[in-house]
């Protein structure tokens, strides 16, 4: 039954995205049963994240030996990603392994790290192990700045009395009237709560959407309104104005300077731009839509109305499709004489163009010399070192080693997503890992290899780190 229980998949309700991924680490990892420590989450990917509520923990976790405090959940935002925080206590002396939790998101199902932690005995401690409550948000004690105090007295008498449907009736007059600023909106949210019967409710996704509209109040909304709508209709004139030099732009090819691409060489696309414009048309700027283990140069001029751009590619690719996003500036001169005075008068646009897609093959390394272990990191003259926390530990201390990849020049080093070295539990950014030691009497931290390319020398080449000593101490 419990191993059923350790096998449950957490669903992520109403997250949507792709290449999801999660990694799970505590602040700490050598403690005394009971203290409390911090587990953090960061769920990873291209996803929206907007609706993601701190996923019950429970029933993956085995209560006799984590006792998770689910009301302590707290959710922030980090660059691509979302990042959640429980308070979280060992109940059992030893080195505990925190154990990986499988979470789907539609058709994807992704798994965390397992954590080491060594739990020290300590005095009796006497934890419940029943679940603990989820927290509803408070109901404001205070008068927000848009209303009248008998307005705020009310939505309160409601709130307690347990009318939230009502209380949220007043609630959204006073934004309509005053504006939805942040007092109303913690309002709301705590009235939203109580109605559904979840702590974790949120404000309606339009009125988070339009936020920066709906924090005014509903006279100001409708001429804020009125003029976008004005606005809207001006801009539309003058882009009639400009549709005849757009259409002038009649084709952009793309081409390779070579048959055949090898990883790690460089090469040319080449643009060739066919127009029946009147004015002068040039490229201003190149932008590829899938710039995977690409690498780019600057747009060159290689003839009339023709460019170039230099490229490399650092691993292995085979696109059946690949368009650029093209910006063409159009620049036409206008000369008129009247009453013998002279004017002259210089029009620029710029229009986005798509180009047609067009296949691109980038040969993988040679198989033959390929060794067996290659991590498929692409660089030059790379180098590798551990950067452990500690190495004055007791016996069955955790050690948290950082694993970081170093390259000496500024050309770009390409790590695959799927890589962690030896002993790694998780990627903490691209070329830096996180893992875990035991010391459980080890003289020393195990030997870190990797194997990578080196794209100069065109080369297999490893490089190590680790094997630093380890000093014991009761």
């Amino acid at each position: 039954m419990l191993a059923a229980l350790l096998m449950a998949v957490i669903e992520l309700t109403g997250v949507t995205g792709t290449k999801l991924s999660a990694r799970a680490f505590f602040d700490v990892n050598n403690v005394t049963v009971g203290d409390p420590m911090t587990l953090t989450m960061d769920f990873i990917g291209e996803a929206d994240f907007s609706s993601l509520h701190p996923p019950r923990l429970a029933s993956a976790l085995d209560p006799t030996v984590w006792k998770l405090d689910q009301a302590s959940a707290k959710t922030d935002t980090i660059p691509t990603a979302r990042r959640v925080t429980w308070r979280i206590r060992p109940l059992k002396a030893g080195v505990l392994r925190f154990p990986p939790i499988d979470f789907r998101c539609g058709d994807l199902v992704f798994r965390t790290n397992e954590i080491p932690v060594h739990a020290r005995p300590g005095q009796a401690v006497d934890i419940a192990l029943d679940e603990e409550g989820d927290a509803m948000p408070p109901i404001p004690t205070e008068d927000g700045p848009s209303g009248t105090p008998d307005d705020w007295f009310a939505i309160r008498r409601l709130l307690h009395s347990g009318q939230p449907a009502e209380a949220l009736e007043r609630l959204n007059s006073l934004a309509w009237r005053y504006g939805q600023d942040p007092v109303i909106e913690s309002a709301m949210i705590a009235a939203r709560a109580r109605l559904l019967g979840n702590p974790y409710a949120e404000l309606p996704a339009w009125r988070v959407v339009l936020r920066p509209l709906l924090k005014m109040p509903l006279v100001t909304q409708l001429q804020v309104v009125a003029g976008w709508l004005l606005a809207f209709v001006v801009v539309m004139l003058a882009l009639g104005k400009t549709i005849k030099h757009f259409a002038a732009v009649a084709l952009i090819t793309v081409s390779l300077s070579k048959p055949e691409i090898k990883v790690g060489e460089e090469f040319d696309f080449l643009f060739a731009l066919e127009t029946q414009a009147s004015g002068t048309v040039s490229i201003s700027s190149v932008e590829p839509d899938n710039a995977f283990a690409l690498s780019l140069g600057d747009l060159q001029p290689a003839g009339k109305n023709r460019y170039r751009l230099p490229a490399r590619y650092l691993a292995p690719v085979d696109n059946p499709a690949l368009a650029f996003d093209v910006t063409v500036r159009v620049e036409t001169s206008q000369e008129t004489r009247r009453g013998g005075f002279y004017s002259s008068f210089t029009s620029i646009q710029a229009f986005p163009v798509r180009t047609a897609p067009i296949a691109v093959k980038a040969s993988p390394l040679d198989p033959d010399s390929q060794p067996a272990d290659f991590s498929g990191i692409l660089g030059q003259d790379l180098t590798l070192k551990t950067f452990p926390d500690s190495l004055d530990v007791g016996t069955n201390d955790v050690i948290t080693v950082t694993c970081r990849l170093f390259s000496p020049t500024t050309q770009t080093v390409y790590v695959p997503d799927s890589y962690l070295p030896p002993g790694a539990a998780f990627a903490w950014q691209p070329g830096e890992w996180k893992g875990y030691f035991v010391a459980d009497g080890a003289p020393a931290l195990p030997e870190v290899e990797c194997c990578y390319y080196d794209v100069k020398t065109k080369t297999y080449r490893r490089i190590r780190a680790g094997k630093e000593p380890i000093r014991y101490h009761e």
